[in-house]
């Protein structure tokens, strides 16, 4: 025990004058005091916990109190440094009890050193009394129970846990090999050698085959799991999309769903079928996560991909109603400018007032003209009638009905409150948000996605447009036979009230001649601006080009037919007017032919840059659709890699055997295909580019690189 010295004063009268009062002296008393007594304390907690950690050796066992022993010892020490200083300063400054003071310190640390000395002396005998200790065989009965009581887990983030922990395990079973093999002569009286090794082995090989096995799992889960995320997010893409009159984005939704169905869908499809025949080989080879392989392969094959497939059925339906109702809408307004636009000629134009004989007879001409245009054009006003009763009512797909409607499955779909089965008729309740609840026949409700559906004709707005563009045209038919009427009326008034002179006559015949020239001319040429105005079609740019070549062709032989009558017409008019320069009609004859042959040599040029335009846009868009062809290939082989290496040095090694299994030669290939005239004469000529252009740049890039 430590000693007391703090009820002893110092009772010399001299010590008031040292250096340190009384007060600081018997300060510095008290905490000499506080520090011994937690070194005494140190000691006797110390040499308890080294005691209980002695027992524990001699049993086998591992100490518990080492660093923390360690840990008192060394601030004993420190403590001791500070306490032999005081007492230094007690003792001279004459403190009555200062040698007893030094004698007590020299003991505390004369034990504390010794106290050191045990602390070496116990846990450095730790490995040698410790090791030989360890039942080998029992760690090893109970790793093997604790293996042959794993399962797999049915998702992926369980069977990520169970690998990590799986990792750890194998590492301790690995650890054990060594111990085995050094004290294998001294581990156990019971169990020989020769058997807990045997033991052992078994147990590495099973924890082997198990990792083996997790890992196998988790690749095909992560696979799996891939798919359906991607087959979710499209599935929710296309349950979002809007299909109704209000989306006027359609064309470019065309377009993705195009390409893809072009492009990507059979890679799609034989990425799904590897993992089903993959998840069938695990199952056939009897892998113990069976459950968890039966699960991935019921859920992307037998569910969430024929879901998708069906879903791509009704997006195709989709986007057909929505091409056919905005085109109807679009083809019904373009029928009706026309008819606005011939009504207000009917209004001005062919106005009998201030007219001569001879402008009488050329309006009749052209009436005559008008009407036969308007004989033909009843059979389109008759089909934007038919197709009226097919268009779908898109707007009721975003209003919510006054009563309930039928709508008709466009696909199979099974969902939590029965089954959907297409080309069936359900009765829409409501069709607010992405899903729409409907009852079918037996009256048995039902919640199902908006874009499985649709609602059939007829349309009450397309039908009421179809009729009021019938009845414009019956307008304008009956306001054109008015028109003519009081042409007829008013030319039999003129002529007899000045019958003229045979010259007059036969000059207005030579006008009739070249206005139905000119009125020719003016066909080719409205021809040849709608052969150039429209972009080529998209998905079929080529066929489309040859097709505007085939039709300039025509326009080519027309003009060729219409350039003798020109010639013939033209010819007779300079007969006449040299041969009757007075005549009244002479003035006119001059200023019509030179007309006419202007319009003439215009179109000739006209079309010769039509043509060009034409064939320098077909060769851009063979070699395009060539490009296609050959990157399509080089494409589907990228698109089998799913896998990205992680190393830096695998992905160069990756890519240089994607380069030589593509073919340098095979890429440079592309080049003949993109040919570089055809981009600036299609921009001088302001002729409408195909989308199939990008792959020029996409081609480039990719060689390049």
């Amino acid at each position: 025990r430590a000693p007391l010295w703090r009820s002893r004063a110092p009772a010399h009268p001299l010590l008031s004058t040292c250096s340190i009062s009384n007060k600081e002296l018997s300060e510095l008393i008290e905490q000499l005091q506080k520090n011994a007594d937690q070194v005494e304390k140190n000691i006797v907690d110390t040499e308890a916990k080294m005691q209980s950690d002695l027992a524990r050796l001699q049993e086998g066992q591992q100490p518990e109190h080492r660093d923390v022993t360690l840990q008192k010892v060394s601030d004993s020490e420190k403590l001791l440094y500070v306490l032999e200083a005081d007492a230094a300063i007690a003792k001279h400054m004459k403190h009555p009890q200062g040698d007893m003071i030094a004698e007590d310190i020299r003991q505390l640390k004369e034990r504390v050193t010794s106290l050191r000395g045990k602390h070496k002396q116990i846990y450095n005998l730790v490995v040698k009394e410790v090791d030989p200790q360890v039942n080998w065989a029992a760690l090893v009965d109970e790793k093997l129970d604790k293996l042959s009581s794993q399962s797999f887990g049915t998702d992926l983030p369980l069977v990520d846990h169970q690998v990590e922990q799986h990792n750890i395990f194998h590492k301790e079973v690995k650890a054990i090999g060594p111990h085995l093999a050094k004290d294998g002569g001294k581990v156990c009286m019971v169990v020989e050698h020769s058997e807990l090794q045997a033991k052992y082995q078994k147990l590495l090989a099973a924890s082997q085959v198990r990792q083996q096995h997790l890992s196998t799992l988790q690749d095909y889960m992560q696979r799996c799991t891939n798919e359906l995320y991607w087959l979710d997010q499209q599935a929710k893409g296309r349950m979002q999309y809007d299909w109704s009159d209000r989306n006027l984005d359609y064309p470019s939704r065309r377009r993705q769903y195009e390409n893809f169905i072009n492009r990507n869908l059979e890679a799609k499809e034989e990425r799904i079928n590897k993992l089903h025949s993959e998840g069938d080989q695990l199952l056939a080879a009897e892998h113990p996560g069976r459950n968890s392989i039966e699960v991935g392969v019921d859920l992307l094959v037998h569910a969430d991909w024929k879901e998708y497939l069906n879903l791509l059925i009704c997006e195709e339906s989709h986007l057909k109603y929505m091409e056919d109702y905005h085109q109807f809408h679009r083809d019904v307004r373009d029928a009706q400018e026309l008819l606005r636009k011939v009504d207000s000629d009917l209004d001005h134009k062919y106005s009998p007032d201030f007219k001569d004989q001879y402008q009488l007879e050329l309006l009749l001409r052209e009436l005559d003209d008008q009407e036969k245009a308007l004989d033909k054009y009843e059979h389109v006003v008759r089909g934007l009638q038919k197709r009226g009763q097919q268009v779908v009512p898109l707007k009721y797909r975003r209003e919510t009905p006054l009563k309930p409607i039928p709508v008709e499955a466009l696909c199979d779909f099974e969902g939590d409150q029965g089954l959907i089965s297409r080309g069936y008729s359900y009765t829409l309740q409501s069709n607010n948000g992405e899903s729409w609840d409907l009852t079918d026949s037996a009256g048995n409700k039902l919640t199902a996605p908006a874009i499985c559906f649709v609602i059939p004709p007829t349309d009450p707005e397309a039908l009421a447009l179809a009729d009021s563009l019938a009845g414009q045209y019956r307008s304008v038919r009956q306001k054109a036979a008015r028109s003519r009427g009081a042409l007829q009326q008013r030319h039999e008034v003129l002529k007899a009230e000045t019958p003229g002179d045979a010259s007059d006559l036969q000059g207005r015949h030579l006008l009739a001649g070249l206005d139905k020239v000119a009125r020719d001319l003016d066909r080719q040429e409205k021809a040849i601006t709608g052969i150039l105005r429209p972009p080529l079609e998209q998905g079929r740019a080529v066929q489309d080009s040859a097709e505007r070549a085939k039709d300039l062709k025509n326009i080519t032989n027309e003009l060729l037919r219409i350039e003798p009558e020109k010639v013939r017409s033209t010819a007779e008019c300079k007969e006449f007017v040299q041969a009757l320069p007075g005549s009244g009609t002479t003035p006119l004859l001059k200023t019509r032919v030179e007309d006419t042959n202007r319009k003439y040599e215009r179109l000739v040029q006209l079309l010769d840059l039509a043509q060009e335009k034409v064939d320098v846009a077909n060769r851009l868009e063979k070699s395009l659709q060539q490009g296609w062809e050959a990157l399509a290939t080089y494409e589907k082989q990228l698109t089998q890699e799913d896998t990205v290496p992680e190393s830096g040095r695998a992905l160069d090694s990756k890519r240089q055997e994607l380069v030589v299994s593509l073919g340098t030669q095979g890429l440079k290939s592309l080049s003949p295909h993109l040919p570089p005239f055809p981009i600036k004469a299609l921009k001088t000529a302001n002729f409408p580019l195909s989308a199939a252009f990008a792959v020029s740049h996409k081609c480039e890039c990719f060689y390049f690189q």
